[in-house]
């Protein structure tokens, strides 16, 4: 056997029967990875994680665009490090610029943006992610994670 060539072209019908059976009385099958979408179950957040909650998720990625009007997916507009300030405390955003974060504001296709740190989110699938989580404000990590949220405090985990 070598490294990188094919062992086995076919499945069998006994394999196939093998991986279509049900699962054992009581066993809950694992959901597909790559139907799950990614989230947290712990770490640095601030704020209750789980099925309802926006913290520990990852953010969808929809067609966004710059002030100058480039369209292009959210991650490669948002940069590292990204958390908007309209509603932080002083404190809140003093704990945040500690940290390096920048802000950047995300308008809806029909608003247009007023600087360099606002982005229009082309879609609305961003934007209508936030409101389904009942969220207006988020703090990313650099992995694109939410670690705060508005809806449960938006001040620097502990």
């Amino acid at each position: 056997m070598e490294l990188g060539k094919v062992i086995k072209q076919e499945i069998s019908d006994e394999e196939m029967a093998a991986l279509a059976a049900p699962p054992p009385e009581g066993v809950t099958p694992p959901e597909l990875p790559l139907l799950t979408p990614p989230h947290l179950a712990a770490g640095w957040v601030r704020g209750p994680v789980g099925q309802a909650s926006i913290v520990g998720r990852m953010i969808p990625q929809p067609r966004a665009a710059s002030p100058r009007g480039v369209g292009t997916r959210l991650d490669d507009l948002l940069g590292d490090d990204v958390d908007p300030a309209d509603m932080l405390t002083a404190e809140e955003k003093a704990g945040w610029d500690a940290l390096g974060a920048c802000y950047v504001a995300v308008r809806p296709p029909d608003k247009r943006t007023l600087g360099s740190d606002e982005i229009v989110d082309l879609d609305g699938a961003g934007l209508g992610w936030l409101r389904d989580h009942g969220a207006r404000v988020v703090a990313l990590r650099p992995d694109r994670f939410v670690t705060a949220a508005d809806v449960s405090g938006i001040a620097v985990p502990a």
